[in-house]
């Protein structure tokens, strides 16, 4: 009985085919030969007789396309970035957030493992299944221009950034969103972390380069602000994205080791802001 061989790569896209086995063993040059034919839309694959498709996801992160050809050919199915589908209570809805492509042997099946986001933060957190639809979401237009020249962008910034186009979020209610998948965690696990603070200030950078013209409550959040100036982490960044700079640095930015902030009263970035603050020169 033939195995199924998982393949994974940096895209985050994973294919499973039960013909994976007999292209180890044979080379792909004959697969290759005999994939002549146009690739289908999930749209067309969907008006195939011979094509069972099914999508399944969990509203925020997970998102996959598994399809039996029951044809006596080999086919590729398209899968764009921009492709949305929702549940059947058409209470979630999903985006794909960079394209694919799933082939598909000749009475065989395969999966598609699609990097895909949540387009609304009410989205219940629930393994179930989805169907495509036949819509578009422009303001996400820039975002997917982005992220296909940007393959190693991680999950949880492109999320982010995509709650900020569609529904301005702010940090506090970015943090609500993350609550429920954090079971696991230890206790004494603090929130938000490091990271989440890091993927925050890389989502204002990436929203500065898809939407220049447009503000956000994330970048006006002068809690994230704070944070993201004392994280060591992504120090520097935030610098950066709020043009502050160093009084006797001539603008320039120094080495993140010397950003610490060590004791209080040290001259640090953020014992000079808490000063500025406290004579009413500072925008915190």
């Amino acid at each position: 009985m033939m195995k199924l061989i998982p393949s994974r790569s940096k895209f985050g896209l994973r294919i499973v085919s039960v013909f994976a086995l007999a292209m180890a063993l044979f080379g792909a040059e004959g697969w290759v030969e005999a994939e002549t034919g146009a690739a289908l839309t999930p749209a067309q694959a969907l008006t195939r007789k011979d094509l069972a498709c099914a999508w399944s996801g969990n509203g925020r992160d997970s998102l996959s396309l598994t399809v039996n050809n029951s044809s006596d050919a080999p086919l590729q199915i398209d899968i764009p970035a921009g492709q949305i589908a929702v549940n059947r209570p058409n209470t979630a809805k999903m985006i794909v957030l960079r394209a694919a492509q799933l082939r598909v042997p000749a009475h065989g099946s395969a999966e598609a493992s699609l990097p895909a986001a949540a387009l609304s933060s009410a989205n219940p957190l629930v393994s179930e299944s989805f169907q495509s639809l036949p819509v578009s979401e422009p303001r996400m237009d820039g975002l997917l221009k982005f992220l296909s020249t940007q393959p190693d962008a991680p999950k949880e910034t492109a999320q982010l950034a995509t709650l900020c186009l569609l529904e301005n979020i702010d940090f506090q209610k970015w943090e609500q969103y993350l609550a429920p998948q954090r079971a696991g965690e230890p206790a004494s696990q603090s929130h938000p972390t490091p990271a989440q603070v890091t993927q925050a200030v890389d989502a204002m950078g990436i929203l500065r380069a898809v939407a220049p013209g447009q503000t956000f409550a994330l970048s006006s959040d002068s809690g994230l602000k704070l944070l993201a100036l004392r994280n060591p982490w992504c120090r520097a960044k935030a610098m950066q994205l709020y043009g502050i700079s160093i009084p006797g640095a001539d603008g320039q930015i120094p080495d993140l080791g010397q950003l610490l902030h060590t004791r209080p009263g040290d001259n640090c970035p953020i014992c000079r802001q808490r000063a500025l603050m406290q004579q009413g020169g500072s925008d915190f």
